[in-house]
Order: structure tokens, then C-alpha cells, then sequence
């Protein structure tokens, strides 16, 4: 739609300067989109939702987290406890990060279901597995942060599987 077939005249002088409107109404009504379309092309993003949802929380916890072996408890603790709804941040960003791992795991599903893995975005798949690893590389660095028992001992066992060590000893 260009900017002359808008009914109001203050609408068309702003789309003329600036095609905003011009634009929604692509989006809205001229984008086209595949006939296969469902609720299941919504979980890439809600990934990125949940991403910057982790972003945000993670920055705001990291302003009160101290990163030594000896005050790493301490300073969990002191979020939970001490900094003005510290409880509800960590809550939001452990939550999230939950709800970030079912959301790929559901969007991986429905590229295998519909075969985005196949050509030719079959590069576009092997970039995204590579992403997935990186993903349950930083989760894990952030599941070992508090240092406390689960956290060791969840460090233990992932590290012994990495590495080929026996859990047996």
C-alpha cells in the first residue's frame, strides 16, 4: 500500500516522510506466509524472548554475585536474602533459563519434523546445532555459579562424563 491510499491525510504525510505505516500494512497484510503455518513456527521466538529474558535478569544478578570459590555461596545467598527482590530475580532468570531449554528442544522437534535440517539449509542446521552445544555450555556454567553442593557435585558428574573418568572410585 503506498503512502496515497491511506484515508487520512495526516496518516499519508507521515508515511510519506517516514513508511511506517506503510510498512505495518506489509507486515500485517502483504507478507506472505507458508500455507503449513501454526502455533509451532512460535518457538524460535519465544527462545529469543526467553534469551533476553536471561539477558536482563543475569545482568541485574551479576551486579550483586561475587566470582570467588570462597564467597560464591555467600554472595547467592546474600541475593536471596539481602537485595531488593534478589529472590524473585534469580527465581525469574533459574525459571527461564527451564522454560529456554523446553522451548529448543520443542523448536529443534519441529525442524525435524518439518526437515529444516535438509538441503539447502542444511548449513543453517549445523550452525544451530553448534549454538545448542555452546547453549548447554553456558547453562552449565551457570548451574556450577552458586558453588554449592548441587553445583559441585552436578560439576562432578559432567566433567567425569566429558572426560571419561569413572564415577566409581
Amino acid at each position: 500500500m503506498s503512502a496515497h491510499q491511506f484515508k487520512s491525510p495526516v496518516v499519508r504525510w507521515i508515511d510519506h516522510r517516514l513508511p511506517v505505516f506503510s510498512m505495518l500494512h506489509h507486515t500485517a497484510h502483504d507478507y506472505p506466509t507458508p500455507k503449513n503455518l501454526n502455533y509451532m513456527w512460535n518457538f524460535g521466538s519465544l527462545a529469543g524472548l526467553s534469551l533476553a529474558i536471561m539477558i536482563v535478569t543475569g545482568i541485574v544478578l551479576a551486579m550483586s554475585y561475587t566470582a570467588h570459590v570462597d564467597y560464591a555461596f555467600d554472595s547467592v545467598e546474600r541475593i536471596m536474602r539481602d537485595v531488593n527482590h534478589g529472590w524473585m530475580i534469580r527465581y525469574i532468570h533459574m525459571n527461564t533459563a527451564s522454560f529456554f531449554f523446553i522451548v529448543i528442544y520443542l523448536h529443534m522437534f519441529r525442524g525435524l519434523y518439518y526437515g529444516s535440517y535438509k538441503a539447502p539449509r542444511e548449513l543453517l542446521w549445523m550452525l544451530g546445532v553448534v549454538i545448542f552445544l555452546l547453549m548447554m555450555a553456558t547453562a552449565f556454567m551457570g548451574y556450577v555459579l552458586p558453588w554449592g553442593q548441587m553445583s559441585f557435585w552436578g560439576a562432578t558428574v559432567i566433567t567425569n562424563l566429558v572426560f571419561g573418568h569413572s564415577l566409581c572410585w
